[in-house]
């Protein structure tokens, strides 16, 4: 069953997705549609305000793209239309209903580096080696991370030295990147991962959906764009109850009623 390829595993307001594609998790179509099935479901229940993506095993978070499976492209149009999906991952992880947390762990390279770092927090285990080799293989970065996202995420100059030099950096280095929220043992990756999404999971889903549209709407845009979005952000939120209730929950010293998402 293709969903096998990704466990889905609800925790009240936390849903846990695995990539489960042994020995490394690589990133194959089967493997891509059946997240995209997976967060459908996520998306019908109305109780999740937060998920952790994470991959089975101790080898890998995601070791990439599925290499024979490109290997096997006969076509043009095949290669494409692999890249295409890459891309509408990419875009659904960054623009999902609720937030995602990679809980990133043991390899994570190529395609699985677009995967890890398009999701909106990203908890590293001390033993993650991070590797954007495509150059060296033949290829280029090509699902929007890369040659795309990257250089916005870390600047020119350090995406050139991970892209053309291609070499493996571990957690500490992509934490100094700003590419990683936060380095921490293997042994407490979930657990850190958890508390995240716990932590999220007591915001407003409003103001949390409003605030993660305008930042993907900023490294898109220009400023004055931006400018604008913002007043259109404020007004939409200001105006939601969730903006009221807030601040009186704050004074009456209570936890807020936040509405659904």
């Amino acid at each position: 069953m293709t969903n096998s390829l990704v466990r889905l595993d609800m925790q009240g307001a936390v849903s846990i997705l695995t990539l489960d594609n042994p020995p490394v998790n690589a990133a194959s179509t089967k493997l891509m549609n059946a997240l995209h099935a997976r967060l459908d479901e996520i998306e019908q229940d109305k109780e999740t305000r937060c998920v952790i993506l994470t991959g089975a095993g101790n080898r890998a978070f995601c070791a990439g793209g599925d290499l024979r499976e490109e290997a096997d492209f006969g076509t043009p149009e095949g290669s494409r239309a692999f890249q295409a999906l890459g891309r509408k991952t990419l875009n659904r992880l960054e623009n999902f209903t609720v937030p995602i947390i990679a809980a990133i762990h043991g390899y994570c390279i190529g395609g699985g580096t677009a995967i890890g770092w398009a999701c909106d927090l990203r908890i590293a285990a001390d033993d993650t080696v991070f590797r954007a080799a495509d150059a060296y293989i033949g290829m280029v970065p090509s699902w929007g991370m890369g040659l795309t996202r990257l250089p916005r995420y870390v600047g020119r100059n350090r995406a050139l030295d991970i892209l053309l030099l291609g070499y493996d950096f571990d957690a500490k280095t992509a934490y100094d990147f700003g590419l990683v929220t936060k380095v921490v043992p293997r042994a407490d990756l979930e657990k850190e991962a958890m508390i995240a999404a716990q932590r999220v999971a007591t915001a407003s889903p409003f103001a949390i959906r409003a605030t993660r549209e305008a930042i993907a709407f900023n490294s898109r845009e220009s400023w004055s764009d931006m400018v604008d979005f913002e007043v259109e952000i404020c007004d939409r939120v200001f105006a939601h109850p969730d903006a009221h209730e807030g601040p009186k929950a704050f004074v009456e010293k209570r936890k807020p009623n936040f509405g659904a998402r």
